[in-house]
């Protein structure tokens, strides 16, 4: 497997104050016109170029810089649609078909299911609905279908990256997690035990740069490395002490957010939130329960930043928060107004307590400062500019200047307002 043999992608820390401050000011500045629902978006690193892709079968490249900058400004009547602080327009580099292939070998247009983008902008993955996975090339000769990986059966709802970059995870309505090597197209492992449509996909971040630099000061070049090369079938090989990072987990033994081997987090539609050790061959015996009298639902989970605790939207207008290494059962509920609809997109922000949260009323932003056992409600504040639709993702840059909201239902239930917009956060005052 190999996010066993090679390092991970080194991510941007927060910007500034941003990591360390105590709440934050979210405000829409831009608004991107597009007239159809959003299924999934994708950005690179620096934010310089954001991908989307939706119903209409169509990939869109857009100038997040120009965007940003005020290049282009709204019309009067483009205005009237959104709050008044919404006043600069997206600004559209490029397009291409989301082409497959058809039973007669001919190209055919398919929705834009998911998406994820190389860091650097060299290549792009699409899932289509035929179950197929499109690999583009975007840096040079833009929109050539590179190859395509052909398993699922349904269409392809989630696509991440791997950390090392060189490997690509996907879940499918057929209900398969597949791990593929993106160095030989093959696919490296697969993993079994969902019942229904995977929802979402995550790796726990724990790797970020301040962890990185002090591994390289307590492991200076020149020093004996624990790694060793994995086995042919994704497991870690004995590096002679069997204490490396990369040897097979043992069932049983303890999480550690800190260990150079991620952990994979997969929901489904059904509300199942699983956990893979991924030097294991087989998943890991954890599972995160699902409260009693909720209905099975699970479009969308996430890590908190520091990867100890884990948000699973419901449809019952609550979040569920877990602690990773404690317990199966949520250490506390958050519950949205009864009128406020099911949870659809999460997003953690770097201070460690705050959570942005869509639901088809409102953006909202969760104030998780407060102890688990407090009595009264958890304080959230509502982020001005959404409303009235599904929101398909919450994407956050790195540096978390910014954030895009989609509309969208991903190919599920739900009406879009077609409000795809940006945020610009700084610390609140």
């Amino acid at each position: 497997m190999t996010l066993l043999s090679h390092p991970p992608r080194i991510r941007s820390a927060a910007l500034g104050e941003l990591g360390t401050c105590r709440t934050y000011d979210v405000l829409p500045t831009m608004a991107f016109v597009h007239p159809y629902q959003i299924y999934t978006t994708a950005a690179v690193a620096n934010m310089r170029w954001l991908f989307t892709g939706g119903e209409d079968g169509y990939i869109k490249k857009w100038d997040f810089f120009a965007t940003a900058n005020g290049k282009q400004q709204l019309t009067q009547g483009q205005r009237h649609a959104y709050v008044d602080s919404v006043t600069k327009a997206g600004v559209l580099a490029s397009y291409w078909d989301h082409s497959d292939l058809s039973p007669s070998g001919n190209d055919m247009m398919s929705p834009v299911y998911s998406m994820d983008v190389q860091s650097e902008g060299m290549w792009l993955a699409s899932g289509m609905k035929s179950g197929r996975i499109a690999l583009w090339s975007v840096r040079h000769d833009e929109g050539r279908r590179i190859s395509l990986l052909s398993k699922h059966r349904k269409p392809v709802s989630v696509l991440r990256i791997s950390p090392d970059e060189f490997g690509l995870v996907s879940g499918s309505w057929d209900r398969a997690v597949l791990y593929w090597d993106l160095n030989s197209g093959k696919l490296a492992r697969a993993f079994a035990g969902h019942t229904s449509q995977i929802s979402s996909i995550e790796f726990q971040p724990t790797w970020s740069y301040d962890k990185f630099k002090a591994q390289q000061r307590a492991s200076p070049p020149g020093t004996a490395s624990t790694s060793s090369s994995p086995n042919v079938n994704g497991q870690g090989g004995d590096s002679g002490d069997g204490n490396g990072d990369d040897a097979a987990a043992a069932a049983g033994e303890p999480f550690d957010a800190n260990h150079a081997a991620p952990v994979l987090m997969t929901t489904s539609i059904d509300g199942q939130c699983l956990l893979w050790d991924m030097r294991a061959p087989n998943p890991l015996p954890h599972s995160f329960a699902t409260p009693r009298k909720t209905p099975p639902w699970a479009t969308v989970a996430c890590w908190g930043r520091d990867g100890k605790h884990v948000y699973v939207g419901r449809r019952n207008n609550t979040i569920d928060e877990y602690d990773f290494a404690m317990a199966t059962n949520p250490v506390r509920s958050l519950r949205l107004p009864m009128n406020s609809g099911p949870v659809t997109a999460l997003a953690a922000l770097p201070n460690g307590h705050s959570l942005v949260c869509a639901s088809t009323d409102n953006v909202r932003m969760w104030d998780l400062s407060y102890p688990a056992d407090r009595r009264s409600a958890i304080p959230f504040q509502i982020i001005p500019g959404h409303h009235g639709g599904t929101v398909s993702s919450v994407l956050l840059d790195e540096s978390s200047r910014f954030m895009l909201t989609t509309p969208g239902n991903r190919g599920w239930e739900g009406t879009s307002n077609n409000a795809f917009l940006g945020y610009e956060i700084s610390p609140a005052a």
